[in-house]
């Protein structure tokens, strides 16, 4: 089974009618945090790990909560340190978003999906005020809707094992999906997802 067809299985990837975040409305939408509860998550693991040890890094910072899991895992597997950052404060506690000292550390973030790269981005600036450095983001998925050249602009370089174009074009070949669910796939791809 190929990981388009996992993510289908696991519903990972969900057909339907999806607002994102950004308000656009998707035919899909992809929840990542529960793989780690399936077998597969150590297959991806394994590529991550491959690809962080070829991205110059001091400290690992995964973003709560989609990176957090695979952040500890490749930390783990490489022996380095590992954090992770909030989007959004707390509100209690020390109100950190930031759980790390990061000053003088080139840092590696770490997410499960990037679509328009806002998260990436907020995480990014947030590292840039601790007095880290950001050059590399690594995802599971790039939704490839805009989340790349956002993160261009800041000097940041997105890494993804999987591009979505790659995962729905397995699918729309599949007998997975019905006659309508390809179309509208189609459709949103066309019109929004990047070459």
């Amino acid at each position: 089974m190929n990981f388009a067809e996992v993510l289908l299985e696991r519903k990972l990837l969900l057909i339907g009618s999806f607002v994102l975040t950004s308000g656009k409305v998707s035919p899909y939408y992809l929840d990542l945090r529960p793989l780690p509860n399936y077998p597969e998550f150590y297959d991806i693991v394994n590529q991550a790990i491959k690809k962080a040890k070829d991205i110059p890094h001091d400290i690992i910072v995964g973003i709560a909560t989609g990176g957090v899991p695979l952040s500890a895992f490749i930390a783990c597997n490489l022996k380095e340190p590992m954090g992770y950052i909030r989007i959004e404060k707390k509100g209690h506690g020390t109100n950190r978003t930031l759980e790390l000292d990061v000053k003088g550390k080139r840092v590696l973030l770490v997410d499960d999906v990037a679509t328009t790269g806002v998260s990436i981005e907020k995480a990014t600036l947030e590292i840039l005020n601790g007095g880290g450095k950001v050059s590399d983001a690594l995802v599971i998925i790039d939704r490839q809707e805009g989340a790349s050249q956002r993160l261009e602009k800041l000097g940041v370089k997105l890494h993804s094992l999987f591009k979505i174009s790659e995962i729905l074009d397995e699918l729309l070949k599949s007998d997975k999906l019905k006659d309508n669910e390809k179309k509208s796939i189609l459709d949103y791809l066309v019109k929004n997802v990047e070459k």
